[in-house]
């Protein structure tokens, strides 16, 4: 097995100690900052392995479909969870709008449904990185990573941190969507060249 796709599958099993200590979160700010410090390493984690398997030729048809799984359960579990009243704090309410939410785990299970199509209509298993969709994917880490700690953030800055939370969802929920656009039409080409189009 390569290292690309070694690295995706600890990307994985991270999930598990992810969700479980942000369904803690609100016992203890340890938990919180125990998952965001694990929203980083998977944030990282998920742009070496990519690194890793352009650099040495090691870009694989099994690592083609572990690579958005791994994405996809990381971050729907987090969306999810973090859109839950009293997970990040028991006194107060902070939690991900659902707007924000929804909007983005509906993309994600949109592209993994797509992907999914795609390969059982066309053979495509590759990946379909686009500007949009790799800033979205970043944002969408730092939206996760900045939930964990905004509890402390809000004590300290209550007027200024709602301002730049809202500023950051809404710039990932835009370019996610924008990047949703993206492989809407990137996917229906593949379809139309694969004999499944008009």
């Amino acid at each position: 097995m390569s290292w690309p796709n070694r690295i995706t599958i600890l990307r994985l099993l991270l999930v598990t100690p992810f969700v479980l200590l942000l369904l803690d979160a609100a016992e203890s700010p340890a938990y919180r900052y125990g998952a965001m410090a694990l929203a980083v390493l998977v944030g990282a984690l998920d742009a070496a392995d990519g690194i890793l398997a352009r650099r040495i030729g090691a870009v694989t048809r099994i690592g083609s479909i572990l690579d958005p799984l791994a994405d996809y359960a990381f971050m729907i579990s987090a969306l999810a969870i973090l859109s839950m009243k009293g997970v990040l704090s028991a006194e107060a309410d902070v939690r991900l709008p659902y707007w924000v939410s929804v909007t983005l785990i509906a993309r994600a299970l949109f592209m993994l449904v797509g992907s999914v199509i795609l390969h059982l209509l066309t053979g495509f298993c590759q990946g379909m990185p686009t500007v949009a969709g790799k800033a979205a994917t970043v944002l969408q880490f730092i939206v996760v990573a900045s939930m964990c700690a905004a509890p402390d953030f809000l004590a300290l800055l209550p007027r200024a941190v709602p301002v730049l939370l809202h500023v950051l969802w809404g710039a990932t929920v835009l370019l996610g969507v924008v990047s949703w656009l993206g492989y809407v039409r990137t996917g229906s080409k593949i379809l139309t060249a694969g004999g499944h189009g008009e």
